[in-house]
């Protein structure tokens, strides 16, 4: 027998990687994740190491192991994670990701701020003018603004030469904002032909630089007078309604630099002092200043609509103002809502009624009643309360008030807008006393009310003149061919409810007139008053419209009986 040797070959993927910054929050939050994904290997058998700049980082990673779902050629997939702060982030450290995998395979990926972002910091260089360099004493200054989210080293050149004595430079950083101000002697300063501000970080390095050679003119010079573009814009802190606002008054391409600015709140210096910032162009020739004054202010101050004024003065006592306010820029109406008590709340109110005026807007608003258009002057019958953008404001009258009125206002005033909501509260102009009859059927007894206007009206039934009914049925009004309305109400009666020396009573209140028609079984039956085809019940003073509704409303009985009256017969039987 010959024995053969077997030899397996194992199985290796290598992974792919992938390596990128996942943000906390906001790009420049205090906080981001740079994420190693090692995809498609096998076996299963891998490592990951982190090296910041070199060296291990702080804080330590955070795997998690995946496998393909596949039945066949199953690979597996690690995601490692590890947390960074800004700060060091920023500062443009190389962080590395190695995998090793295999028989000491090896495969690495890097990442840093400068590989993946590439746009170039802003540079503005501002330097003393010629009055200032002629009028010092000892010292002038320059400035260097350079804005950028990365960290950046700032250095100056004077003449083409790098300075080499840093006690001269001072540097302040806030935000994505380096200020970097250089301070020399005048006489120093009236020798130079032209400085450099230089920003220099991993990604690029963007230089400025400017001519001083003309502050040693010693000629005469006519003064230069430009007078400022102003304007003056909100900015919002967050959203459009959160707590403050910014005002900004920009004084742009005026000369020479002396300019001031005052800030007025309906004619008052406000609480609040203005931060300003003042910049000058970079051009060869014709330079110009810019000048920035913020003011704060708060949303409740802004939204009573004051006017803002932002006065300059320059030159020899020259002025230009820009005003604004929350009127100025906002034009849309407000929402007005007027609901007023039902007719049936009126009629059976004890005292008083209310209206409800709820008004819809996000600035301050003044909400007045007006009566039949006159101007409410008792403040004591009207409550008010603000819900965020909604007012809603009570009116309470005596009800017998509320029953003289034809129409009420609700004006929402505010100095962009007035609007006003009206509601007539004494129905049509037609009106019509109503008219009514009291009709008995097998089980029940039906009272029609007709010819009324306007529409709004109210049934109520009685027993004995004190009880109030309740289990009854009141049609909607229907209007008629003239403009008038009908009405039907049942009251179901029982045979035990039905009995001798009961009086039940149909009371019909509209604002033209009351009715109450009553109606008792007797004790004789033969005396009693029942409406059949043999008795009729006349109504006085009756046009042709009424009598239409009252025969209709009579057929519609008779139906009703007839079908009543089968029903009992075919149950007998």
């Amino acid at each position: 027998m010959i024995l053969k040797k077997v030899y397996v070959v194992e199985r290796v993927i290598s992974p792919n990687i992938t390596l990128y910054p996942v943000w906390t929050g906001q790009s420049w939050a205090s906080e981001l994740s740079l994420v190693c994904t090692l995809s498609g290997f096998y076996p299963d058998k891998v490592s990951v190491e982190w090296l910041l700049d070199g060296r291990v980082p702080e804080t330590s990673p955070v795997q998690n192991k995946l496998q393909s779902v596949a039945e066949v050629g199953k690979t597996f997939t690690l995601n490692s994670k590890i947390q960074l702060k800004i700060e060091e982030w920023k500062k443009g450290p190389n962080v590395q990701c190695k995998s090793k995998y295999g028989h000491g395979k090896e495969a690495t990926r890097n990442i840093s701020i400068c590989a993946i972002y590439s746009y170039p910091p802003s540079v503005h260089l501002t330097t003393p003018s010629f009055k200032t360099v002629i009028e010092a004493g000892s010292d002038v200054t320059a400035a260097c603004v350079v804005h950028t989210a990365f960290d950046v080293n700032v250095t100056w050149h004077l003449d083409g030469k790098a300075l080499t004595t840093p006690n001269h430079v001072t540097e302040v950083k806030e935000g994505a904002l380096t200020r970097s101000n250089l301070t020399v002697s005048s006489s120093q300063w009236k020798k130079l032909n032209f400085i450099t501000c230089r920003a220099e970080h991993c990604f690029t390095t963007v230089e400025k630089n400017m001519s001083v050679a003309d502050s040693r003119w010693t000629t005469e010079i006519v003064e230069r007078v430009i007078p400022p573009n102003i304007t003056l814009y909100p900015v919002w802190t967050g959203q459009s309604w959160a707590s403050e606002l910014s005002l900004v008054c920009t004084l742009s391409g005026f000369y020479p630099d002396k300019v001031s600015v005052e800030w007025l709140l309906d004619g008052r210096v406000p609480e609040t002092s203005p931060v300003q910032n003042k910049l000058q162009s970079v051009a060869e020739g014709g330079k110009t200043f810019t000048l920035n004054s913020k003011i704060q202010l708060k949303i409740e101050e802004w939204k009573k609509g004051p006017t803002v004024q932002c006065k300059s003065k320059y030159g020899h006592g020259k002025e230009e103002t820009r005003n604004i306010s929350i009127c100025d820029i906002y034009s849309y109406p407000p929402s007005v809502h007027l609901t007023t008590p039902s007719f049936k709340t009126v009629i059976e109110a004890g005292s008083d009624v209310t209206a409800a005026c709820v008004v819809h807007t996000a600035f301050d608003v003044n909400v007045t009643w007006h009566l039949d258009g006159k101007a409410l002057t008792t403040p004591n019958h009207v409550t008010e309360v603000k819900e965020g953008a909604l007012t809603r404001s009570n009116l309470t009258v005596s009800s017998s008030q509320w029953k003289k009125l034809n129409f009420i206002t609700c004006r929402a005033e505010h100095c962009f807008t007035t609007v006003e909501k009206n509601t007539s509260v004494a129905g049509s102009l037609s009106h019509s006393q109503p008219s009514a009859l009291l009709l008995q059927g097998p089980n029940e007894l039906v009272c029609l009310a007709y010819g009324f206007s306007p529409a709004s009206i109210n049934i109520t039934w009685l027993l004995d003149g004190t009880t109030q009914l309740r289990s009854y049925n009141t049609s909607e009004p229907h209007r008629g061919p003239k403009g008038k309305f009908s009405i039907q109400s049942r009251l179901p009666l029982s045979p035990h409810e039905w009995l001798p020396g009961q009086m039940y009573t149909c009371r019909v209140n509209h604002c033209n007139g009351n009715i109450a028609l009553n109606m008792s079984k007797p004790e004789i039956l033969e005396e009693s008053v029942l409406f059949d085809e043999n008795k009729q019940v006349f109504v006085q003073d009756m046009g042709e419209d009424n009598w239409m509704m009252t025969i209709t409303f009579l057929l519609l009985f008779f139906v009703s009986l007839f079908y009543g009256i089968l029903v009992t017969v075919i149950k007998t039987k």
